[in-house]
């Protein structure tokens, strides 16, 4: 007997490859990332959480190999009189579900709530909830409501008392549920064949959730580098139609492809085997600078749980930042700036020491420069005994990304005016590969772990490889601004 359950028929919708490969050839699954370890981990505090907001219910064993058990757990409760059940297990037309909590109403009838750490509603919930109502109802429960429970962006530690809002999804459930059975059937008859299905890539190797097999699909298809899925700013249905057509190569993208003028940019500049450099524009973005040239990096995490006053669902916690100041006498100096290394507030620290660094005269240069500046701006507000000071950066900010947006393009690139493309390209001798930290996401799982930890040892360690990580992007920005002053000469 085939079993499914409520996870494998979210895969499943997502990819029919997916859900084949995570059932037989589970050898080809990687470890999980510690940045998608903490995200689950974060989940099943949210999850917790969320029971406390249905006092007196009860879980069910939650080993998702022994539903058997829980099974059994489940009905034993019902029949008890329980009100409330956390992870209760059903089984109906062989698919298993297990909702977040179940709910009793006076008049018999039921409410599926499903709990997910984001801050509203996606189509995918829709699934989820359908899946769900389908098997509860073929069990012989009267679903009244099927509602997502997720994260309030209104509330603000530390009342975390309304940290949770309620969407009633019942009606677009009810409008899905006549899918469910086919599409049950249909997964049920992939997993039976013995044969890999042959699915091409595409949007859905992303969509909604990244693919672990992508590296697996990217070989057996035999990618090429660079690939459609370099073009940039394409519509994904354009993409996915060149594929499904076996097209992946950008050689042989014809000629009445929809790319789009930034697309079509990039394809011919691939083909002709040039770039596009607008001397002029680059010049004039260069006369904007004043010495001394500050380049600026912030790094911030944003937790699912609040955890310090004012601050709300995903609320910005800047830990970290790197500051190089280029002289107009070509001295470049790397000030200390400033790493937080227990669990109090970083604000008040990261200020001070920013307006301790930063000189009142001169550029402010970042990558993408709207994020420093917004992490400034909330800085102010937070703190109002230096939001003058702060306030004053503003208007000095000029933007890097604009170069790569705006005036230079290589399809050495890829697509992308990212620094982590654009870097490798025009300044090879620095590069990531090899750093302990290596992206954003590296850096906030380094920082919790940073602030947590009270071996001294490790806290050292991972304190210069955030040093290294942050640094590493301020110094590129200074490289980078080399290149392009000599690109002008």
């Amino acid at each position: 007997m085939t079993t499914l359950s409520k996870s494998k028929y979210l895969v499943g919708r997502q990819c029919p490859k997916r859900l084949w490969l995570e059932t037989h050839r589970r050898d080809l699954l990687p470890p999980p990332s510690p940045a998608r370890a903490r995200v689950f981990s974060q989940g099943h505090e949210v999850g917790r959480l969320a029971r406390e907001r249905f006092p007196g219910g009860i879980l069910i064993s939650e080993d998702p190999l022994k539903w058997r058990a829980a099974l059994t757990e489940t009905t034993e409760a019902l029949s008890a009189g329980a009100r409330v059940l956390f992870e209760p297990c059903f089984i109906h037309d062989d698919t298993i579900a297990r909702a977040d909590v179940l709910s009793r109403n006076d008049d018999g009838s039921f409410d599926v709530y499903e709990v997910k750490s984001n801050t509203g509603p996606k189509p995918e919930h829709i699934l989820d909830l359908a899946v769900q109502t389908y098997v509860y109802e073929g069990s012989g429960l009267p679903i009244r409501r099927a509602v997502l429970m997720h994260l309030n962006t209104s509330c603000r530690y530390p009342d975390l008392s309304n940290l949770f809002s309620l969407a009633d999804l019942t009606d677009p459930v009810r409008r899905h549920l006549p899918e469910v059975a086919g599409k049950l059937a249909e997964l049920k008859a992939v997993l039976d064949n013995p044969q890999e299905p042959a699915v091409h890539l595409g949007t859905r190797c992303a969509k909604p959730y990244e693919c672990p097999f992508r590296p697996y699909c990217d070989g057996l298809w035999m990618l090429p580098d660079p690939s459609v899925f370099d073009i940039p700013h394409m519509h994904p249905e354009q993409r996915d139609a060149l594929i499904e057509r076996g097209i992946l190569a950008l050689e042989d993208v014809p000629a009445d492809a929809e790319l789009g003028p930034q697309g079509e940019r990039f394809l011919r500049l691939h083909r002709s085997g040039t770039k596009e450099i607008d001397v002029d524009g680059i010049r004039t973005w260069l006369k904007r600078l004043v010495y001394p040239i500050h380049f600026l990096d912030f790094e911030t995490d944003a937790p699912a749980l609040p955890r310090l006053e004012g601050l709300g669902p995903f609320g910005s916690i800047p830990f970290q930042f790197s500051l190089h100041i280029l002289h107009e006498d070509g001295r470049l100096e790397e000030t200390p700036g400033f790493l937080h290394q227990d669990l109090s507030d970083p604000r008040p620290a990261i200020a001070r020491t920013l307006l301790a660094q930063i000189g009142s005269s001169g550029s402010i240069v970042a990558y993408n420069a709207s994020f420093e500046k917004s992490v400034i701006g909330k800085l102010a507000t937070f703190l109002p005994e230096f939001a003058m000071p702060l306030n004053l950066f503003q208007p000095r900010f000029v933007d890097l990304l604009d170069i790569f947006r705006k005036h230079y393009f290589d399809p050495a690139f890829k697509g992308s005016s990212s620094i982590k493309h654009v870097l490798p390209v025009l300044c090879p001798e620095l590069g990531y590969d090899g750093l302990e930290v290596g992206n954003g996401e590296d850096a906030q799982v380094a920082w919790a772990e940073l602030i947590s930890t009270q071996d001294p040892d490790r806290k050292a360690s991972l304190a210069k490889a955030l040093r290294d990580y942050c640094g590493l992007d301020t110094l590129a920005m200074v490289r980078l601004h080399e290149v392009l002053t000599r690109t002008c000469r």
